[in-house]
């Protein structure tokens, strides 16, 4: 399988089959994603992450969104339009589909092909990834901080009380103002204070 650069072309578009949004149960937000989605929303982040969210058992703070139906839609799967609810600030895994990343940090990814679009014209792999609303570019970095986030603080938490590790969530989830713009200021902010008590510990 070829890996492919930014600047590599590749025969990508969108039929609006769906392929992207069923059988899922895999797609991962990070607390970025939680206050966009809820202001986009109109909804609070509370009510946002009750409504539409899971917690990971396996995997501690980390969440995903909810899928329904024996297809395992996506929640923010508008099916009788066939679109995304939040396309405008959807999750990175959902702006790479159907691409997968090889080596994100280097910007290096592989075409899952499960969307074989023959018909269409080759593009960029990095138009495709930022679209009309540059979501990979302007997100790209703060995902990187959260991935090395939890590669430093999820083997230290693993014997941790239920009690502590729900404080670690609302900090890293909960604990922001969406009337302000400076989110990813807040997210870096968070992450630091949980990552001191971590080290605390």
């Amino acid at each position: 399988m070829d890996i492919l650069t930014l600047n590599s072309k590749e025969k990508l578009g969108c039929k609006m089959c769906d392929k992207c949004c069923i059988y899922r149960g895999d797609i991962r937000l990070i607390p970025l994603n939680v206050c966009k989605i809820s202001k986009f929303l109109g909804l609070s982040i509370n009510d946002f992450l009750n409504k539409y969210t899971d917690r990971l058992e396996n995997n501690k703070l980390e969440i995903v969104l909810k899928t329904v139906g024996k297809l395992k839609q996506c929640i923010l799967y508008d099916e009788k339009n066939k679109k995304c609810k939040i396309h405008a600030v959807k999750p990175m895994q959902c702006v790479m589909f159907p691409l997968v990343p090889e080596n994100l940090k280097r910007d290096y990814f592989y075409n899952s092909e499960q969307c074989k679009l023959e018909e269409f014209k080759e593009i960029k792999v990095k138009e495709w990834l930022n679209g009309n609303n540059n979501i990979y570019s302007k997100n790209k970095k703060i995902c990187m901080e959260w991935i090395e986030f939890l590669e430093y603080v999820q083997p230290k938490i693993e014997n941790i009380s239920n009690e502590k590790l729900e404080e670690f969530y609302k900090i890293l989830f909960e604990n922001y103002n969406l009337n302000k713009l400076n989110l990813k200021m807040q997210m870096r902010k968070n992450m630091k204070q949980v990552k001191q008590e971590v080290i605390k510990k």
